[in-house]
């Protein structure tokens, strides 16, 4: 990277040397991770139980993932402040690309048709392992380079970068088999492109200034984090977002449809008043926490965003999918929600890593994906019975309930210390030698 522009860039997000250009690696290799690993997902979505009537099944399969991330995402978490980081991350990587390619067989021959279900769980667990592995290590790495002056703002490009390659690679899958591109030629380049990923961690992203702690069990580790009380009030606001987070990936398809008839000019629309207003929100929302010190404000505008969101969405709905020439006229209003929207992720990572004490980040970063992995298991299955009792008006039960209950555990949240908490990293340190 040039030296005008990394000290630019040092110099606006208060980092040490060389924190931009680690940072820049890990980002833009969760995006292709991401990106490569959704695309997958998108076919395992289409191809598994598309039948509405099978939706409850269809939730449990796709639970198997975030089962598995929190049966795991414990022990990961720990090992990062007792091993270090990186390790967790190239594990995690590889893991996720084993996965995607290894859904092959799961969607066709030489399996047969009331196999592939099983089949398909299994490597649903490996996904959610991975995942594991990937949130805690790579968390805990932006918070190791971060301070109270830049926290939100790398949390929203770890967002961005996140949000970027689900939709991205959601998109990719879904234009795929709407072109009748075979599934399992989808999964094969998902898998080659996480196989990408694995090699710009391993050879791109160094391993951040962090002392490893090996002495102390994941117990212990755990113990300390969970008798947190700011980190247990944030379970009732957490939980119901990541759950509803959880329903709109399980059942994308049967929100907007993604039938031969659907109109992809019209879809295009949708998908780009959500996804640039979101993504710009991202970004000037978390300098604008910084800034500010404050979180709970940009969580609660967040919150409320993504209930008109849901209203609208809801209204539109059918038994077929969404009535997308009504979203396409309301196009304004769906972009100035999703700004509204964007608010929320970057406050609400930030604030995880406000209330932490850099020493347990690991740990802690793994019990937010233990939270983050309940909501995907609640989200699927109470959304998939709700699907079947209750239809197209299922999504507006579910997304005004959750956010009625996030919202309510935001006021009861205390704002953090306008300080770093103990053990936090200082602006502009230079990393110690390893």
């Amino acid at each position: 990277m040039p030296g005008f522009l990394n000290r630019k860039l040092m110099s606006f997000f208060h980092l040490g040397p060389g924190d931009v250009v680690n940072l820049s690696f890990l980002y833009f290799a969760t995006f292709i991770m991401r990106a490569a690993a959704f695309a997958g997902v998108a076919v395992m979505q289409h191809v598994m139980y598309p039948d509405p009537k099978d939706a409850f099944w269809k939730g449990l399969l796709f639970a198997v993932y975030p089962l598995a991330e929190i049966g795991t995402v414990g022990y990961f978490g720990a090992l990062c402040d007792r091993i270090g980081r990186k390790r967790i991350l190239v594990l995690a990587h590889l893991i996720t690309a084993a996965a995607v390619f290894l859904f092959i067989p799961s969607v066709g021959p030489p399996t047969p048709q009331d196999l592939r279900p099983y089949l398909a769980a299994v490597f649903f667990a490996m996904f959610g392992i991975g995942a594991a592995a990937k949130v805690a290590s790579t968390l805990a790495m932006v918070n190791d380079h971060a301070n109270v002056e830049n926290r939100a703002q790398l949390m929203a490009f770890f967002d961005l970068v996140t949000f970027g390659g689900l939709v991205g690679g959601f998109g990719a899958g879904f234009l795929a088999l709407h072109f009748n591109v075979p599934e399992a030629f989808v999964l094969a380049a998902g898998g080659v492109g996480v196989t990408l990923s694995v090699v710009m961690v391993q050879m791109l992203v160094r391993d951040t200034a962090f002392t490893p702690e090996p002495q102390r069990r994941t117990l212990d580790l755990l113990r300390t984090v969970l008798g947190n009380r700011d980190i247990r009030r944030l379970l009732p606001v957490y939980v119901p977002v990541v759950a509803l987070y959880g329903y709109v990936l399980s059942f994308t398809d049967h929100l907007i449809g993604t039938g031969g008839s659907t109109s992809i000019s019209q879809l295009l629309i949708i998908v780009l008043s959500l996804g640039l207003p979101l993504g710009l929100s991202l970004a000037v929302s978390g300098r604008w926490s910084d800034r500010a010190r404050l979180r709970r404000p940009f969580m609660a505008l967040g919150l409320a965003s993504f209930g008109g969101l849901a209203i609208l969405f809801a209204a539109a709905s059918r038994p077929g999918g969404s009535d997308l020439d009504q979203l396409v006229s309301r196009w304004p209003l769906i972009a100035v929600l999703a700004a509204g929207a964007g608010t929320f992720p970057p406050a609400a990572l930030a604030y995880l890593g406000d209330i932490v004490e850099r020493e347990v980040s690991g740990t802690t970063f793994g019990i937010y994906s233990i939270i983050f992995g309940s909501g995907l298991i609640i989200g699927p299955i109470l959304g998939g019975a709700l699907t079947e009792a209750l239809g197209s008006l299922a999504f507006a039960v579910i997304a005004l309930s959750f956010i009625g209950i996030a919202a309510t555990g935001v006021a009861f949240i205390r704002e953090p210390s306008k300080g770093p908490p103990p053990g936090a990293s200082k602006p502009l340190t230079p990393p110690e030698p390893r």
